[in-house]
């Protein structure tokens, strides 16, 4: 039981889920790369067993991506060119994004990646507050901080947001059952905007070739890692179960 000082230092909303309901969509608001929220992700798919998990990701990566994700705990880099730039996405144990993947086979979901491809680099590593805030704060006033102080978003990232409503939009009218998207916090208000009204098919890359998957050697873990190799490691071996003592 926590002491009575740790008790008065937690907010009372702590325990509260940040999802956004609509109707069978419901939106998961997550930190890209963040163990606290790949943590909450999975303990939210394992509670409610969706019918489909969708996760903000690029359609023209799925294969590559779910290959690195099927090789965890062993880390991978996916590696692919934008307008003659080398693009690597990290595929790491701690990313929500990826135990959303992970713990949507786990349960039987059918998965979908709802992020159109739009020829440029995707925008995966905003500035936000420490998230470990969120375990004290808990994730809805974190999530709700967030969103309160979102910077405007750019001309791509908007076409980004108006393609995932597109594809979200489709999802949940041929589902019977729920459809949870974890979405990354900075385009969150832009999808539930686009959401609200038609969205036309987006103009996007339907394939894209080239794509590989690529092991990460150990010694270069700790300049790739968003999240350093210690805790990567603590929350695969707790992702499951603790060991006997």
């Amino acid at each position: 039981p926590s002491s009575p000082s740790t008790s008065r230092r937690l907010s009372p909303d702590r325990a509260r889920s940040p999802i956004v309901v609509r109707g069978r969509l419901l939106l998961f608001p997550v930190v890209h790369y963040r163990m606290e929220f790949a943590s909450a992700v999975r303990r939210d798919l394992l509670a409610r067993r969706p019918a489909v998990v969708a996760v903000e990701l690029p359609q023209t990566l799925e294969d590559a991506f779910l290959k690195a994700v099927g090789r965890l705990p062993r880390l991978s880099v996916v590696l692919y060119s934008v307008k003659g730039e080398r693009v690597y996405l990290p595929v790491e144990a701690t990313d929500p994004m990826v135990e959303a993947l992970r713990t949507a086979a786990e349960i039987g979901a059918r998965t979908a990646f709802v992020e159109p491809d739009i020829g440029a680099e995707p925008s995966y590593r905003q500035l936000h507050p420490d998230p470990y805030a969120a375990t004290r704060i808990g994730l809805s006033a974190y999530v709700a901080a967030c969103r309160e102080r979102a910077l405007p978003l750019d001309f791509e990232d908007r076409r980004r947001a108006a393609g995932i409503a597109h594809a979200l939009s489709r999802l949940a009218a041929g589902t019977d059952g729920e459809v949870v998207a974890v979405i990354g916090l900075p385009l969150l208000d832009a999808v539930l905007d686009a959401l609200d009204r038609p969205q036309a098919q987006p103009l996007s890359i339907p394939r894209r070739e080239g794509v590989s998957v690529m092991h990460l050697h150990p010694e270069s873990l700790a300049e790739v890692l968003t999240e350093m190799p210690f805790l990567q490691a603590v929350y695969e071996r707790r992702r499951t179960e603790l060991p006997p003592e």
